[in-house]
């Protein structure tokens, strides 16, 4: 297949290529495209911007088999500082997407999140598929009405939520990120809005993104599946292994805020995905840590336009108390 993917500078999307790769797959990069010509800095065209006729004729003229709606405005910070341009990438541009993508007759995978669940009823239980939808974000609600959008307008089309990506250079939003990129550059206090005390299940963006491409090399179109590394961890014994890692205390470098910790205890269920297709996750815990650390401390890994903690000096600049949108 030939695959287009939305939001391809972005974390997923630059890490989705090699999944692809993998089953025999190429991703087609649109970057600086003639046809869908309204662009972001990155020159990688923008979702809204341009009109569905563009994105249709973009998607014939590279003879797209598949595309992948990945491009979003990600986080409940970022979401948070730029509401208005959040709805329209994750609402209006999935709209875009979906009925140009239709229009040429092709199926679309869409990236969505584990945060449109009610998850106040799930603290002693694992999320499925069907379990109550609650989004307590601006972002969740978004991203909710971007799903609901896909499933109308696409004739084939397939769901897939991951929960807690990490990785390495690219990140820019997890707790390892974040924290790993503070020790590397000295950054003396980062704010992190989790509760220490809570389990999450973070998996590493190489598994998420191999089980994207499995699912869509299957063709598992009309579903949507919930994809976990289902090793839960409770985040301070998380960022004493990340402590390990790096062979530094990084707890003192961390500045939590508990109270804005909506999720609490996140965990997911990855068994209807599982009993599908075999997939399961490579990476244990600490090997992904070591992967992620090891990217992002290397000297020979350009950093200059890598910053994780961007967001949260925007939000200081501007003004913003983050701790009231969550």
């Amino acid at each position: 297949m030939r695959v287009l993917v939305t939001g391809e500078t972005g974390f997923i999307g630059r890490n989705l290529p090699r999944s692809f790769d993998k089953l025999g797959h190429q991703v087609v990069s649109i970057i600086n495209s003639d046809v869908v010509v309204e662009a972001l800095p990155t020159g990688e065209p923008c979702v809204h911007r341009n009109c569905e006729s563009a994105w249709r004729d973009e998607i014939q003229l590279n003879k797209i088999d598949l595309v992948i709606h990945n491009a979003a405005t990600v986080g409940t910070d970022v979401v948070a500082l730029y509401p208005k341009e959040a709805c329209l990438t994750n609402v209006t541009g999935a709209y875009t997407i979906s009925r140009a993508a239709n229009a040429a007759g092709v199926p679309v995978c869409y990236i969505g999140t584990t945060v449109i669940y009610d998850t106040s009823k799930y603290q002693d239980r694992d999320i499925v598929e069907d379990s109550d939808l609650g989004p307590q974000t601006l972002y969740g609600g978004l991203k909710l009405a971007g799903e609901q959008i896909i499933r109308a307008q696409c004739d084939r089309w397939m769901i897939l939520r991951p929960l807690f990506a990490y990785g390495g250079v690219g990140d820019m939003n997890s707790l390892m990120a974040k924290t790993f990129f503070s020790e590397v550059n000295n950054v003396p206090e980062v704010d992190m809005f989790l509760d220490p005390t809570k389990t999450k299940d973070y998996m590493h963006v190489e598994d998420f993104c191999d089980a994207v491409a499995l699912a869509c090399h299957m063709g598992l179109w009309g579903e949507d599946y919930n994809i976990a590394a289902e090793t839960p961890h409770n985040v301070g014994r998380i960022v004493d292994i990340m402590s390990e890692v790096c062979g530094s205390d990084l707890s003192g470098r961390i500045k939590w805020h508990p109270q804005t910790d909506y999720l609490g205890n996140h965990i997911l269920s990855a068994e209807k995905f599982r009993q599908r297709t075999g997939w399961s996750p490579k990476y244990f815990l600490r090997d992904g840590l070591e992967a992620s650390w090891k990217s992002i401390s290397s000297p020979a890994n350009s950093r200059q336009s890598y910053d994780p903690l961007k967001h949260l000096r925007d939000a200081k600049i501007k003004g913003v108390d983050l701790t009231e949108h969550y």
